[in-house]
C-alpha cells in the first residue's frame, strides 16, 4: 500500500542507504509505472519511455549528462527538473543493456557491495549475468534511484530441492565472480577486506609470529632437557633417573625442531 501510494504521487521507493541483502536480484518496473518522467520536452512515464528506447533500438548513447539516445527511429532526449535525475540515471543503465541488444527483463543482478563517497552519495553495486556469463562486472545504483530491482527468491516453491537449487545458484555465481573476473579478484585483495559473498578469502600467513612462536617453543623445550642436568648436578645419586628424564626431553626437542623447521617459510 505504501508503495503504490508512493509511486502515484511521482515518488516510487528508492535503493536507500542501507545495505541491500546478498542474492540474485531482477528488473521490476511496477515501482516506477507511472512515474512522470520528461521526453523530447514532453510529458511521459518511467515505463513509456523504457518502451520507446526498447522498441526503437539503441544504436548511440551520447552521455550520462546528456540523456540523449540515438535510435533508428530518430533522437531521443530526456530532460526535465533536477528532481528526476535519479530516473534518467536509472534509465540510462537499462538503456546499456539495451544498446547490446540484451532485454534488461532477461538478466539477473547480483548485489555485492556499496560505497559512499565524499559528498555523501551512496551506490549499490551488482555484477550482471546474462546468457550464462558475466556480462558487467559493475553496474551502479545511486540510493536516490528508483528501486527497480526485486530479489529473486521464491516464496511459496512446489518442490522442496527448489530453494536449495537456488541458494546453490546464487553461489555458483559470486564465487565464479570472484573467481574469474578482475573486480572479483580486487574485491578479495582490498587491504580492508569488504564482505564477500558466498566465498571464503584466504588468511594470510604473519611469518614473523610464526618464527617467534616456534622460537619460544623451542627456548622452553631446551630449558626442559637443561633442568634435569641441573637437579643431576646437585643431587648425584639422582643422576641416573634425571639422565632419562634428559634424554626424553632431548627427544622431544629434537622432533619439535624437525617439526617447525619450515616456519616462516613461503609455500
Amino acid at each position: 500500500m505504501g508503495q503504490a501510494a508512493a509511486t502515484m504521487q511521482g515518488k516510487p521507493q528508492t535503493f536507500r542507504r542501507q545495505r541491500l541483502a546478498p542474492g540474485a536480484y531482477s528488473l521490476d518496473l511496477a515501482a516506477v509505472r507511472d512515474t512522470p518522467l520528461q521526453m523530447d520536452g514532453q510529458p511521459s512515464t518511467f515505463v513509456e519511455v523504457y518502451c520507446k528506447l526498447r522498441d526503437s533500438k539503441i544504436r548511440e548513447i551520447r552521455s550520462l549528462i546528456e540523456h540523449t539516445y540515438v535510435t533508428e527511429e530518430g533522437e531521443i532526449h530526456l530532460d526535465g527538473n533536477i528532481e528526476e535525475w535519479p530516473l534518467r540515471a536509472t534509465m540510462h543503465e537499462l538503456a546499456e543493456l539495451l544498446l547490446r541488444g540484451i532485454d534488461p527483463h532477461d538478466v539477473t543482478w547480483f548485489y555485492y557491495t556499496h560505497d559512499r563517497s565524499r559528498d555523501d552519495d551512496e551506490v549499490h553495486t551488482f555484477f550482471v549475468v546474462h546468457d550464462a556469463k558475466v556480462i558487467l562486472e559493475s553496474c551502479s545504483f545511486n540510493s536516490e534511484e528508483p528501486l527497480v530491482l526485486k530479489r529473486s527468491v521464491a516464496d511459496d516453491p512446489v518442490w522442496q530441492s527448489h530453494r536449495h537449487f537456488d541458494e546453490a545458484f546464487e553461489i555458483y555465481w559470486y564465487r565464479k565472480f570472484y573467481t574469474e573476473t578482475m573486480t572479483g579478484q580486487l574485491m578479495v585483495l582490498r587491504p580492508d577486506e569488504p564482505i564477500l559473498y558466498h566465498y571464503e578469502r584466504q588468511q594470510t600467513r604473519n611469518v614473523q609470529w610464526e618464527v617467534q612462536s616456534a622460537t619460544q617453543v623451542k627456548i622452553h623445550r631446551l630449558l626442559l632437557v637443561a633442568l634435569p642436568l641441573l637437579v643431576a648436578l646437585v643431587f648425584p645419586s639422582l643422576k641416573e633417573y634425571m639422565a632419562i628424564a634428559a634424554s626424553v626431553l632431548g627427544a622431544s626437542f629434537l622432533w619439535l625442531c624437525w617439526a617447525t623447521r619450515k616456519a616462516g617459510q613461503q609455500e
